[in-house]
C-alpha cells in the first residue's frame, strides 16, 4: 500500500497590492505526495490546484507536513477522538466539576463533518475517506461498535467522469446511523452541561435540572423538549421532588435555597434560604413540612405554605447527601459520614443512628417497608427502618452507588461505574443489567412501571422502555 503524505502550503497572511498591476487574489498551494516506502524513497509530488502567481512578488510558504495511510487516518488531523472515553477517578464531592469527557459527540461529530469535507477536497481523497477499514477503525473508536468484515470486491464500484469511486461505504454508513442515534438520544434541545437530577411530573412529561442551571420539561413519546426554564437559581440545580399529588416541584441548586414550583404550571411560588452551602436533597413530609438537606451538614424544616424555617436538625459530621421520608413525621437523612440517621421532624430528635456502610452515602430509598442505601461502596444495604437492623447487602456495582428508586418489587441502581441495575426486592438477585447505555457517570435513576430513565455526566437522558411494542397495556 502506497504511503500518503500531505504538504500543505499556507501564507503567513493577507496580501495587499502596491499598484494596480498586481494580482489582487493569492491562491494556496496544496501538494499530496505518494511514497512507495515510508521511509520517503522514490516520493512522487503532485500539486492539486492550479498555479496562480502574482507579477512583483513571492510568497515564503510555510510548509506543514501531515503524514497519513487509510489504516491510520487519524493522524491527518490531530484533534480526532480516537480512543474510548477514560475512567475517571471518583471526586471528593459528589457534585464534581470534571466534565473532561462531555464534549465527546461534539468532537465525533466533528470528526465526521471534517473528514466528509476532507472527502470533497479532491478525487483521489474521495475512496481514501470513503474506505470501509478506516470507518471501522472509528466505529469501534467512538462507539465501541465491531462492525462485520467486508470484503473489497464485493464493495460496488460506479465511474464517474474517469473515476472510479465506491458507490457505498458499508461502514460510513453504519457509523453515520450511530451518529444520528446519539443525537436522538439528546431528544431535541438539550441540556448544555451535566443532568443532575430528574422527577415525573406526570406519566408522559419529565422534568429534569442541570448543571448549566436550567430546568426542562420532557414529552417523553415524542422526545422532545417542549419548555426551558431559565434565571430562577443562580447555581447548579441538584435535586429535585415532586409531592405525590403532583401539585408542588421542589428543586434545590448550589446557591443554596430551595424554589417551590406550582404543578403543572411550573411557575415558583416559594424561595427557601437559610442553608450555608448546597442543597443535596429535598422531600415533602405529611403533606405541609418541606425537609431539605446540605452540604453544610444540617437538615431543614420548612413551612409548606409560608416558607418560614422552623427548625435545624444537627447531628451528621459531613454533608447531608440524601434524604427520605419513611411515614408520619419522619424522614431517614445519608451523610458522607457513612451513618443514617432517622429523625423526627416535629421534635427535631433523632430517633436512631444506623451504621453498617464504611463509606461515605450518596442516595437512599424507602419502599415496601424497608430502606435502600447506596455509596462509595458499590454496594447497597437493606434496612429495616424501625429496628436499624441491615437485613441484606446486594453485590454487584464496581463504583460508587448514585441514585436509587424502586417500584412493584424491583430496584434499579445507578452507578459511577456507568452501569443501571435491576434487582429483585425478595431475593436481592441482581435480574437485569445495562453496561453500554451510559459512557459516564449516571446521576440519576428514575422508574415506572414500564420505563427506566436516567441521567448522568453525559448531558443526555436515557430511556428503556420495556412496553415497546405492547399495546394495549393496563395503566
Amino acid at each position: 500500500m502506497a504511503y500518503i503524505s500531505f504538504s500543505l502550503i499556507f501564507s503567513s497572511g493577507g496580501y495587499t497590492p502596491n499598484n494596480k498591476s498586481e494580482t489582487k487574489t493569492v491562491a494556496v498551494p496544496t501538494y499530496i505526495t505518494i511514497c512507495p516506502r515510508k521511509d520517503g524513497t522514490t516520493a512522487k509530488t503532485k500539486r492539486l490546484n492550479p498555479r496562480r502567481t502574482t507579477s512583483k512578488s513571492t510568497l515564503l510558504p510555510l510548509k506543514r507536513k501531515l503524514k497519513a495511510s487509510s489504516s491510520n487516518f487519524s493522524s491527518i488531523l490531530p484533534k480526532f477522538h480516537v480512543g474510548g472515553s477514560s475512567y475517571h477517578r471518583r471526586p471528593s464531592s459528589l457534585y464534581s466539576d470534571n466534565s473532561s469527557n462531555s464534549n465527546l459527540q461534539l468532537v465525533t461529530r466533528s470528526n465526521y463533518t471534517t473528514i466528509q469535507k476532507l472527502s470533497r477536497t479532491c478525487s483521489r481523497m474521495y475512496p481514501i475517506c470513503h474506505d470501509d477499514r478506516l470507518w471501522r477503525r472509528f466505529l469501534y473508536a467512538d462507539f465501541h461498535s465491531v462492525p462485520p468484515l467486508i470484503k473489497e470486491n464485493a464493495l460496488t464500484l460506479e465511474r464517474k467522469k474517469g473515476i472510479t469511486r465506491l458507490a457505498s461505504s458499508f461502514n460510513l454508513k453504519l457509523y453515520r446511523n450511530h451518529l444520528k442515534l446519539d443525537q436522538r438520544w439528546l431528544t431535541g434541545k438539550g441540556h448544555q452541561d451535566s443532568i443532575y437530577c430528574l422527577a415525573w411530573i406526570s406519566k408522559d412529561l419529565l422534568i429534569s435540572g442541570s448543571r448549566d442551571k436550567t430546568l426542562k420539561i420532557w414529552h417523553i413519546p415524542t422526545s422532545k423538549c417542549i419548555r426551558t426554564i431559565e434565571d430562577e437559581h443562580d447555581g447548579s440545580i441538584l435535586c429535585m421532588r415532586v409531592d405525590k399529588e403532583n401539585q408542588i416541584l421542589m428543586t434545590g441548586s448550589s446557591d443554596a435555597t430551595c424554589t417551590i414550583w406550582s404543578l403543572p404550571q411550573v411557575e415558583p411560588i416559594l424561595k427557601l434560604r437559610g442553608h450555608g452551602h448546597n442543597v443535596l436533597d429535598v422531600c415533602l413530609v405529611n403533606n405541609n413540612r418541606i425537609v431539605t438537606s446540605s452540604r453544610d451538614h444540617t437538615l431543614r424544616v420548612w413551612d409548606k405554605d409560608t416558607g418560614a424555617e422552623l427548625r435545624q436538625m444537627l447531628g451528621h459530621t459531613a454533608s447531608v447527601n440524601a434524604i427520605e421520608p419513611v411515614g408520619g413525621t419522619r424522614v431517614v437523612s445519608a451523610s458522607g459520614d457513612s451513618t443514617l440517621k432517622l429523625w423526627d421532624i416535629e421534635t427535631g430528635e433523632c430517633i436512631r443512628t444506623m451504621e453498617g456502610h464504611k463509606l461515605g452515602l450518596a442516595c437512599i430509598k424507602h419502599c415496601d417497608g424497608r430502606l435502600y442505601s447506596g455509596g462509595l461502596e458499590g454496594r447497597i444495604k437493606v434496612w429495616d427502618v424501625e429496628t436499624g437492623e441491615c437485613l441484606d447487602t446486594l453485590l454487584g456495582h464496581a463504583g460508587m452507588i448514585r441514585s436509587i428508586d424502586c417500584l412493584n418489587g424491583k430496584i434499579v441502581s445507578g452507578s459511577y461505574d456507568r452501569s443501571l441495575r435491576v434487582w429483585d426486592v425478595k431475593t436481592g438477585a441482581c435480574v437485569l443489567s445495562f453496561q453500554s447505555g451510559h459512557s459516564n457517570w449516571i446521576f440519576n435513576v428514575l422508574m415506572s412501571g414500564t420505563r427506566i430513565v436516567s441521567s448522568g455526566q453525559e448531558k443526555r437522558i436515557m430511556i428503556l422502555d420495556f412496553s415497546n411494542g405492547l399495546s394495549p397495556l393496563c395503566n
